[in-house]
């Protein structure tokens, strides 16, 4: 099975960055400088916008792929390959969700930028800098001037699951509310997540999902680690990613993806 591996799916937060947002840039360079020496595409799949993740490799990423937004966006080689769009009318809905709870915050997040009401939490606006840098601040949704991708609602934990299960069951085949690494929840359109982003992109490269390895932490990466032929869930994973993962790797914070896939590559060359 090792042997067949094509492409490799990575999460970002929890997963490829340590849990200070950042990464080994020499180990990765390296890394994947011997990915494209053996055809294997290195695909990005995170929960953040495509802008932002562009920015976390720079000069590199014409040479990735991603699946952006938990699915939404889906990118190769700096090129759109499909884009979802959130309906006015669920969003109408999560709006007057977020109204009716006490100490929520509500972000809507764009193609090209964020968009977060101006009597947002200063916590909150604080926590989304990193994954939405230069969001702007609106009073209603007649501000909004661009392509509504996914959407974002914090809400107090002891409510968490239970405005996530509201949200799964009152938007049933229009949204779909997943938890992040953050304890947020991210809502995105129904039938699109990181395994739908990335069989599209497996289709592309005329691959099956037993070709694809991934790694990922999160409750967001289940359908992903479920459609990967060999799956890694990291040290502190989430129990419902260890669950469907085939493997562990070790902690983000000794750059455990690098580790897993070095290894790989090793036994490869080896084989």
């Amino acid at each position: 099975m090792i042997s067949l591996i094509k492409a490799i799916a990575v999460d970002m937060d929890g997963t490829f960055l340590n849990h200070q947002g950042q990464y080994n840039h020499q180990y990765f360079a390296q890394i994947l400088q011997r990915l494209q020496a053996v055809d294997i595409q290195l695909i990005v799949a995170s929960g953040n916008p495509y802008y932002q993740l562009q920015g976390q490799f720079p000069g590199l990423s014409s040479q990735l792929a991603f699946v952006a937004e938990n699915g939404v966006e889906c990118i190769d080689h700096d090129r759109f390959t499909y884009c979802g769009q959130v309906a006015p009318e669920p969003i109408q809905g999560i709006l007057k969700l977020h109204q009716s709870i006490k100490d929520s915050d509500f972000l809507l997040s764009g193609r090209h930028h964020a968009f977060v009401f101006d009597d947002a939490s200063a916590y909150f606006r604080e926590h989304i800098q990193s994954h939405y840098p230069n969001f702007r601040l609106i009073h209603d949704l007649r501000a909004v001037d661009d392509q509504i991708v996914k959407l974002q609602l914090e809400v107090p934990v002891a409510i968490k699951d239970q405005v996530q299960a509201q949200i799964n069951h009152d938007f049933k085949g229009q949204l779909t509310a997943v938890t992040s690494g953050y304890g947020n929840l991210d809502i995105i359109v129904a039938g699109m997540d990181k395994a739908t982003g990335l069989q599209h992109l497996l289709d592309q490269y005329q691959l099956t999902a037993n070709q694809l390895m991934a790694f990922g932490d999160g409750q967001n990466d289940v359908t992903m680690l479920k459609l990967a032929g060999e799956s890694y869930a990291m040290q502190k994973a989430d129990p419902r990613a260890i669950a469907v993962a085939n493997h562990r790797a070790p902690s983000n914070d000794d750059d455990g993806v690098l580790q897993v896939i070095d290894q790989f590559l090793n036994n490869l060359k080896e084989g």
